[in-house]
């Protein structure tokens, strides 16, 4: 097998300049493959006010503004840089959208999807030329309708792999897995962690840990990769002497399966305070190096790791940030 350098991201949580970024980042770094490993879109719905006189207004992060027709794009441009999605409604349109959950939802999924197709358009008219493919996974904190339109919408630039093993460079594999351990988030694609090891079992039966990375959105449990805040019952972070105390949240699954599978390398994401690497299964046989690149898409920065692929190993990495 030859040598393939390729550059890990993940968590780009739907900001407008992270997903420019992304797409830039294959002749920036000068890698053929992007592998993203999850969190495609973001979050926040913000429905911006049309009043009859042609003002508009809206509250954006968290303090409520009034603005012009003229000011509008300027507004547009922070909301979705942020990684938050816009709709411009009518009061009679804004209160039905206050009144109805399920409507609210429609007009979310509507905006995530139609911002999803121009990043598919952005993608392929900026990479097809230069041979390059990004692969494309589905997290935890993306709707199941997401993972639905990646998987099912055709391209010759954008690679689908959640809950598939597909071919990646010279004879090497990627097995995907999208989904995450639970979390107090309550988020659309989170299982218990049984359920978790069940699919992910599944998963790798098909592949050979010889040729194999295995990007699955969580990170290992106990590892330097899956640290955050710990929280209180009401989800505040706990502190001591003036520290955030840290605890392990990542998904034991996860980690039995780097185990007993022992693939080349274990790509994640999902915690964006824990960039780093760190080894699994260190005792008993070959350790499994796992990363995560980390995320900073509110910052509207790029996370990533630049890694090497060279005869069945990861003989090289260095972590980005732009």
């Amino acid at each position: 097998m030859a040598a393939v350098k390729f550059l890990l991201v993940a968590d780009l949580h739907g900001s407008e300049v992270v997903m420019n970024k992304a797409v830039n980042s294959a002749k920036f770094y000068g890698v053929r493959d992007l592998v993203v490993a999850g969190d495609i879109t973001g979050k926040v719905l913000v429905p911006i006010l049309e009043r009859p006189d042609g003002s508009l207004a809206g509250e954006l992060f968290g303090v409520n503004r009034e603005f012009s027709r003229a000011e509008l794009p300027d507004v547009q441009k922070q909301i979705r840089n942020a990684g938050f999605y816009y709709t411009v409604v009518s009061p009679g349109e804004y209160a039905e959208l206050a009144a109805d959950k399920s409507r609210q939802r429609a007009v979310f999924l509507r905006e995530m999807l139609a911002d999803l197709r121009r990043f598919y358009a952005k993608a392929e008219e900026k990479l097809r030329s230069l041979g390059t493919r990004i692969y494309l996974l589905a997290g935890n904190d993306d709707y199941p309708e997401v993972a639905e339109f990646i998987r099912t919408t055709p391209s010759d630039v954008v690679v689908a792999y959640d809950e598939q093993v597909v071919e990646f460079r010279e004879g090497y594999q990627i097995a995907g897995y999208g989904y995450s351990n639970p979390t107090p988030w309550n988020t659309p694609r989170e299982i218990p962690d049984a359920q978790l090891l069940e699919g992910l079992r599944r998963l790798v039966r098909t592949a050979d840990p010889s040729r194999t990375l295995l990007v699955a959105h969580a990170p290992p449990r106990d590892t330097v990769i899956d640290k955050a805040p710990q929280l209180t019952p009401d989800l505040r972070p706990v502190m001591q002497a003036g520290q955030l105390v840290m605890s392990s949240v990542g998904s034991p699954a996860v980690r039995t399966v780097l185990e007993e599978f022992r693939p080349i390398a274990g790509l994640h994401g999902h915690i964006h305070e824990s960039s780093g690497r760190d080894l699994v299964g260190a005792t008993g046989g070959r350790p499994v190096p796992v990363f995560n690149p980390g995320s900073e898409y509110n910052a509207g920065v790029l996370r990533g790791v630049l890694l090497t692929l060279d005869k069945g190993a990861i003989r090289d990495y260095l972590f980005t940030k732009g």
